[in-house]
């Protein structure tokens, strides 16, 4: 190599910076790419071929350069960050956990190698990690409207809906503009059954993004639930004039006609959505739906059974799936779905209600009244739940806990409607088996 390459490498590199400051990243990549090939051997031009590309969008191709830049300076801070950053973005927090682990090692009074970490180990469902992280962090400092947001996250996944909508309100006050937060108020405050506050802060987020199709179409969908079917009609229609081709449109027009009864022109739309991405979330969910409203068993079966094998992670669809497996009689699948969610969710007690009802509908009494016992430590005399236990109790022939349980719920509800079946039907259960003991023992006679 001569000294003139060497020298005109060194040229193209400072001028691959001024064209990055200028926005021209495709010009700035060629001159990086020529100052590299000549030196491979400069960890700031393989840093900043990564940013360059990261602009692009080239993800995959920025990963590499990071790390070969990382080769020549195992420790350097930003090149850490900056790859643990991509591979975020690439849907791979495994590995991106590694970067800002070693981040942490070599730099440990450094927030931002504690911040994403949470967000790793949120996407990993390890949210007991999560929290470690979020109060490592807030050691160094105190208050970070990122890491509000990431541990936000992780409440929000785990239906702690009043202590997600303390973080990201905290992440809104510190950062009004932040991209995500009024998004995830609004899922919060949804799903926390509080509907109106919920549309306020989709359209905040409207607000900030008028062109933004994602809180277009969530805020129908919401609407939708509301009953004001008029006003998501006006939001999809919008959507649709920014999108067209977005299936989100598509799925969100099937909900609106399947809210309106009108189930050959829901189907229609939401083959439309499969047609555009057959993976789309819960478009075989409710295709099912609407197959087993119009009692054509047999192809809602086929639509629940393709969105089970999707693997949804979703805890609303998968509640949705489960009751609709059970409604047609596929109690394994559903078992499967209600364990993935309690696992998900293991506080939400309706979660483990509909599990022990799945489970004692397959025959499964031992496994069915375990569940029934965990939701009754989340909420101690749950009638539903107690229900349940009392009427297993009972036809698994163990009469004495059976009354004993509807005693001890009594005392505390006297007068429930419910209690007094129960007691009803485990009477009559435990005269039956004492009937058929006597039937017995006359034929044994005999």
């Amino acid at each position: 190599m001569e000294l003139n390459d060497w020298n005109d490498a060194e040229r193209r590199a400072e001028r691959a910076a001024e064209l990055f400051e200028q926005r021209k990243w495709s010009e700035a990549l060629r001159e990086l790419q020529f100052a590299v090939t000549v030196n491979p051997y400069n960890a700031a031009w393989l840093f900043n071929l990564g940013l360059t590309l990261d602009e692009l969008g080239r993800g995959a191709e920025a990963v590499k350069a990071y790390r070969q830049a990382l080769e020549l300076e195992p420790e350097d801070t930003a090149t850490l960050q900056r790859l643990g950053a991509a591979l975020q973005r690439l849907g791979q927090p495994g590995n991106a956990l590694e970067c800002f682990e070693r981040l942490a090692a070599a730099h440990p009074d450094l927030e931002p190698a504690y911040c994403p970490q949470i967000a790793c180990h949120v996407e990993l469902g390890d949210h007991e990690r999560a929290e470690e992280c979020f109060y490592l962090a807030r050691q160094l400092v105190e208050h970070c409207p990122a890491c509000y947001f990431h541990i936000g996250c992780s409440l929000l996944a785990r239906g702690n809906w009043d202590r997600a909508i303390y973080c990201f309100r905290q992440t809104y006050e510190l950062q009004p503009l932040h991209p995500q937060v009024a998004m995830k108020l609004a899922e919060a405050y949804r799903r926390k059954g509080e509907p109106e506050r919920a549309r306020r802060w989709y359209l905040a987020r409207l607000r900030q993004a008028p062109l933004d199709t994602a809180a277009l179409l969530e805020l129908a969908r919401l609407l939708i639930e509301m009953g004001r079917l008029d006003d998501a009609a006006e939001r999809i229609a919008s959507a649709a004039q920014i999108s067209p081709q977005d299936p989100g449109v598509h799925f969100a027009r099937g909900l609106l006609l399947l809210r309106r009864g009108l189930h050959a022109d829901a189907i229609d739309a939401l083959q439309r959505v499969l047609h555009l991405d057959p993976t789309y979330p819960a478009a075989h969910l409710r295709l099912g739906e609407i197959r087993l409203a119009m009692r054509q068993v047999i192809e809602a079966r086929t639509h629940l059974r393709s969105e089970v094998l999707r693997q949804p992670q979703d805890p609303q669809t998968l509640k949705d799936l489960a009751n609709l497996l059970i409604d047609t009689g596929e109690t394994r699948s559903a078992v499967a779905c209600l364990r993935r969610l309690t696992a998900m969710r293991p506080d939400d007690v309706h979660a483990w209600q509909n599990l022990a009802v799945a489970l004692l509908l397959r025959g499964q009494l031992e496994d069915g009244m375990a569940a029934c016992r965990r939701a009754l430590d989340i909420h101690p005399g749950y009638p539903p739940v107690v229900f349940n236990l009392g009427l297993a109790l009972a036809q698994a022939g163990r009469f004495n806990e059976a009354a004993r349980l509807v005693a001890s719920v009594r005392a505390g509800a006297p007068h429930h409607a419910d209690l007094d079946l129960l007691a009803l039907r485990i009477r009559v259960l435990r005269w039956r088996a004492r009937l058929a003991r006597l039937f017995e023992r006359l034929l044994g006679l005999r």
